[in-house]
């Protein structure tokens, strides 16, 4: 027994040490957001452990960090408490299979990161014609996978909302209409040759154009027999009472 206490006691030294944390509170680091999380004692800038994120006592998002890096299991929900996204971080990268749900909580796309697969998804696109670009030529096509946006319409147009704004015209000017919006969408899922079609003034066109532009990339490219094609796609931006998107 003695020479296993010493032993023991040999050993503890080498043994990491657990990383001394701290508790931070941040509120309204936008309009009634705010955050909950830990950083190192050693150094505040670097995030370790539970991290919260929410508003009006409701949590958004929740999930976990370690050494600076987004990791583990990371859940996202709307101001319902309905879950929009679920899946794992690895070194801040998404890793294995992701769940996204629509504002329903319905189940919209199944993604398998670690290869890169679509494993279940919805779209109202499934019969749509597509404009599909190869060299100089185009050729108008259904797709056996029209393009999707990783998170699907809810997430989309969440990056959507928070950036439009109602454009001002001259005082009493009410202009209202749809704006569409062409850009393409390679075959790695990178936009690019974004345009407007058809507007309904300047300033709404522009408006729409540079929202659309600032959505980050984050496209499942489509397919056709089998392989990834560049498609033409449309995103349709109507102002009324209130902005909204429809896509194409």
């Amino acid at each position: 027994m003695r020479k296993f206490l010493i032993l023991l006691i040999l050993f503890l030294p080498i043994l990491p040490a657990a990383k001394e944390t701290k508790k931070i509170v941040r509120d309204r680091i936008s309009p009634e957001m705010s955050e909950i999380y830990y950083v190192l004692k050693s150094d505040t800038t670097v995030k370790h452990g539970r991290y919260q994120a929410g508003t009006l006592g409701k949590i958004l998002i929740e999930g976990f960090f370690k050494m600076g890096s987004k990791d583990s299991l990371w859940t996202q929900y709307n101001i319902y408490g309905k879950i929009k996204s679920r899946g794992w971080y690895e070194r801040n990268r998404r890793d294995s299979i992701w769940d996204f749900f629509n504002d329903k909580g319905e189940l919209d796309q199944k993604i398998d990161f670690t290869n890169n697969s679509i494993v279940q998804y919805r779209t109202p696109f499934a019969n749509h014609i597509f404009k599909i670009q190869s060299g100089d030529s185009c050729i108008l096509s259904k797709l056996d996978r029209p393009p999707l946006y990783v998170g699907g319409a809810a997430r989309f147009n969440d990056f959507f909302q928070d950036e439009i704004t109602m454009p001002l015209h001259k005082p009493g000017d009410k202009v209202l209409g749809t704006v569409h919006v062409a850009f393409t969408i390679d075959t790695m899922g990178v936009t690019s040759n974004h345009h407007v079609l058809k507007g309904i003034s300047r300033i709404c066109n522009e408006e729409a154009l540079r929202v659309i532009k600032s959505i980050p990339d984050d496209w499942m490219p489509g397919v056709l027999d089998g392989r990834h094609v560049t498609v033409e796609y449309i995103v349709a931006v109507v102002f009324d009472t209130h902005i909204r998107t429809m896509e194409f």
